[in-house]
């Protein structure tokens, strides 16, 4: 059975391919990964709660551009201005944690999700004093006592704590997580990440003012590991935190496996991520019937075999009006490639060698027996 990690460029719109590599030579252009240049792209977005029940009213961002959606939680955006690979939506609603979604985005309609988790109380815990929250599955906060306003006054009084997980395991994950699996690392670089599991905090006070960690002052989090990644959970890993402002996950400090557990100290509280980091190589993908016309609509994975059980699914996407796809994958590893038409029928797998190229092309061909009709454009 996979297992339902996710990587970097997850749900990403990227135009994907599969074919015979023998007919085309892989593209030999040595260059870093880049988020590409500005494109005009619509997007056609859902916004939805954890029970998958849709969100009306809520506020969504694109550069500064607002929309709210409508009573089906249904949003649009038309001949939006964004980078190639870096579409970056936010979502807001009283009673929710804010969400948002980084989209790497294809010519043609573009569709997304963002799954809002609810601002529910955990535990309340008082100023002063070391205290621990603790969730179902283990998952543990400790907390040294001080804490401050966002302005940096100190905070004397309750503090309402608000802890969320997420399982690498869990099917949904992708949709409850901000952002995309992309990062920025201490050196600078652009990383993809594979999830070893996540943890949202969020302080109230009495109030209901917004708290913060006291500056200098560190707080410990200790995150279950997923049993399908305990054989390969290396003994450290780097944590991340989400810049809400930007889109990235930024690399700040490690967490240690003690255990079946990460664990690691933080500065401050907003989404915090346990990764395992990687080099990125740009795939592009180019879907074309027999006769040369190109495929729109076919869904795109690619599996690392370094992986936990040997199969970790990516899911890069579904290739765009001109049948193609640009994808972030993992440098220098075996992946295997599967292409599944606008049925869901899996029409193409084949196994991509590993390489050191920064740019790689891959090339499918659906026989006419085979073929699958463009969407139309009406």
């Amino acid at each position: 059975m996979k297992t339902n990690k996710l990587l970097f460029l997850g749900m990403a719109v990227l135009s994907l391919v599969f074919t015979n590599c023998d007919s085309k030579e892989e593209a030999t252009k040595e260059s870093e990964f880049t988020f590409g240049n500005v494109v005009s792209r619509d997007f056609k977005g859902k916004i939805v709660d954890i029970n998958n029940n849709p969100i009306a009213n809520a506020t969504i961002s694109l550069n500064g551009y607002e929309v709210t959606t409508n009573s089906s939680g249904i949003f649009s955006y038309v001949n939006a201005n964004v980078k190639e690979r870096f579409a970056y939506f936010t979502a807001k609603k009283e009673g929710y944690l804010d969400g948002s979604r980084l989209v790497m985005s294809h010519e043609g309609l573009n569709e997304l999700t963002i799954m809002m988790l609810p601002m529910d109380v955990t535990a309340t815990i008082p100023t002063g004093v070391v205290s621990e929250v603790t969730l179902p599955n283990t998952t543990k906060v400790t907390f040294d006592g001080s804490f401050m306003l966002e302005n940096g006054t100190a905070y004397n009084g309750d503090v309402k704590v608000i802890v969320n997980h997420l399982d690498a395991a869990d099917p949904k994950v992708f949709d409850k997580m901000p952002g995309n699996l992309i990062g920025e690392r201490e050196d600078g670089s652009i990383s993809g990440m594979e999830t070893y599991g996540m943890i949202n905090v969020e302080l109230r006070g009495d109030d209901n003012q917004k708290l913060q960690i006291t500056t200098g002052h560190t707080a410990n989090i200790s995150l279950p590991i997923a049993a399908n990644q305990l054989d390969t959970a290396p003994s450290t890993i780097p944590l991340w935190h989400f810049n809400e402002t930007s889109g990235m996950w930024e690399e700040n400090g490690f967490a240690r496996r003690i255990g079946g557990k990460y664990v690691g100290n933080v500065s401050h509280f907003s989404w915090w991520n346990c990764d395992y980091a990687y080099p990125v190589a740009t795939l592009n993908v180019f879907v074309t019937n027999a006769d040369g016309t190109p495929v729109q609509g076919v869904r795109v994975t690619i599996s690392r075999q370094a992986g936990s059980t040997g199969d970790v699914l990516m899911d890069l996407g579904i290739t765009g009006a001109n049948g193609s796809l640009s994808a972030g994958v993992p440098r220098n590893e075996v992946l295997t490639f599967r292409a599944y038409n606008v049925n869901g029928v899996l029409i193409n797998t084949q196994q991509l060698p590993a390489s050191n190229l920064a740019v790689r092309n891959v090339y499918v061909v659906i026989p006419f027996n085979d073929r699958v009709a463009a969407p139309s454009k009406n």
